[in-house]
């Protein structure tokens, strides 16, 4: 057989598994981009889209017959912000075409079918050929309004699970006042008709002495034995205290309330305004007392604070979150040491020119270095199952960083216990 006809069927062989190996990597794509959870699309060298996943076309309002064959810059991300041209030579997509790295963007703006637009992030990269040629880029993006809504419903979800595990502590810190503001005002009530019928005694003596008619003697008789009757000595001393104890009553079922009505407020919807950290820092401890008052002594050294603009609900979700975790290392570690005695959680503030720092330190048994790193992690959790979703950290992080652009950070030392530092801005938006 003539050499030549022996490397002709060898290399028919050679095209066939290239295009049976084009074929599976084209069904790879495409499977990839159906499957895929971000929004995906692939375009050329010239920008137009090639390919498109539902999630992108949902998340942009096309169909797929009339978004494949666009320019995708011109047709998505044509405009900035307030309206402004952006030209295709400044958009990452163009520099990833260009230069063949990689560009990663936060905070930008799509445009939608209907003119509306969103903030997005995404990550752009460049294809290649089988010469290692820039073919054109593949682009994945997220909505992050809608990524925003889910962490604001995660924060408000995780506000009503800490309400639910604060509710027995909150209904015995309201229940304790009023019982004894219902027993002071029943002594109260009884004792003032006792009062009044001395008072009636006294007015008929009054009257009898004025007319000069009349048995006076039976009338002091009779208010003697009511006098007696009433322990008016005993009244004389009680009654004071019993206003006073009511009035201490009513003040600390005001606190409460006052608290609560502070850390209730959701970041939904809240807008951020100028408030005391201080004045947060207080009504959340009031709302989560009952977490901590058993295990530990709250110590504080709260300095004089500028006020600053925060979304108050979301501050007092943070400090209860600390405050909670901080009472439960404590409440571990006493009964991993099988001791009685108080632990110790410190809550102190101080301002420089640019921040307000807030530090919450607990006496419990510290963090493993080995966890330090994942300890923000959402679902990430050293507590017993049941005991912990792992998602207070987490929310706490996302409402520092992201909410207020401040920052969170921890010390720790196993055995001693931690320290959380937050630190917001005196200036924001």
């Amino acid at each position: 057989m003539p050499e030549e006809s022996l490397d002709c069927g060898y290399l028919q062989k050679k095209v066939d598994v290239l295009q049976e190996t084009l074929k599976q990597v084209s069904y790879q794509n495409q499977m990839m981009l159906k499957w895929v959870n971000g929004a995906v699309i692939i375009v050329d060298r010239e920008g137009i889209v090639k390919e498109v996943n539902t999630v992108a076309l949902d998340a942009l309002g096309w169909t797929e017959e009339e978004f494949v064959g666009q320019h995708l810059h011109d047709t998505i991300h044509h405009s900035q912000d307030d309206g402004s041209e952006y030209p295709y030579d400044f958009c990452p997509l163009f520099a990833a075409i260009e230069d063949g790295s990689s560009h990663h963007v936060d905070g930008d703006v799509f445009w939608q079918k209907n003119g509306s637009s969103f903030s997005a992030d995404f990550i752009v990269c460049p294809n290649r050929g089988e010469e290692n040629e820039i073919t054109g880029a593949l682009l994945i993006f997220r909505n992050l309004t809608e990524q925003k809504l889910q962490e604001a419903s995660r924060i408000h979800s995780m506000k009503l699970e800490s309400i639910g595990v604060l509710a027995a502590g909150i209904a015995h810190e309201i229940n304790t006042p009023v019982q004894f503001i219902g027993s002071n005002l029943s002594f109260l009530q009884e004792s003032f008709q006792d009062i009044l019928h001395l008072l009636e005694a006294y007015t008929k003596l009054k009257n009898t002495v004025e007319s000069g008619e009349g048995d006076t003697g039976a009338l002091l008789e009779e208010i003697t034995r009511l006098e007696d009757e009433a322990d008016v000595e005993y009244l004389t001393e009680e009654t004071p205290t019993a206003f006073e104890q009511t009035k201490n009553g009513v003040e600390r079922v005001t606190k409460l309330v006052l608290g609560l009505k502070g850390f209730a407020h959701s970041g939904d919807g809240e807008s951020k305004r100028p408030a005391d950290i201080n004045e947060i820092i207080s009504n959340s401890l009031v709302v989560c007392q009952n977490a901590y008052k058993y295990v530990a002594n709250m110590e504080l050294t709260l300095e004089e604070l500028p006020s600053i603009k925060v979304y108050p609900g979301d501050i007092g979700q943070v400090i209860v979150n600390l405050v909670v975790n901080a009472a439960h290392a404590i409440g571990d570690k006493k009964d991993k040491e099988k001791s009685s005695e108080m632990g110790t959680i410190h809550i102190s503030s101080a301002s420089d020119a640019q921040w307000v720092t807030v530090k919450v330190e607990d006496s419990g048994g510290g963090i493993p270095e080995g966890v330090r790193q994942r300890i923000f992690d959402p679902f990430f959790t050293t507590k017993d199952i049941g005991h912990g979703s792992g998602q207070g950290l987490a929310i706490t992080r996302n409402i520092i960083y992201d909410k207020h652009h401040g920052s969170i950070s921890l010390e720790s030392t196993v055995g001693e216990g931690t320290t959380f530092t937050i630190k917001l801005p005196i200036k924001s938006d």
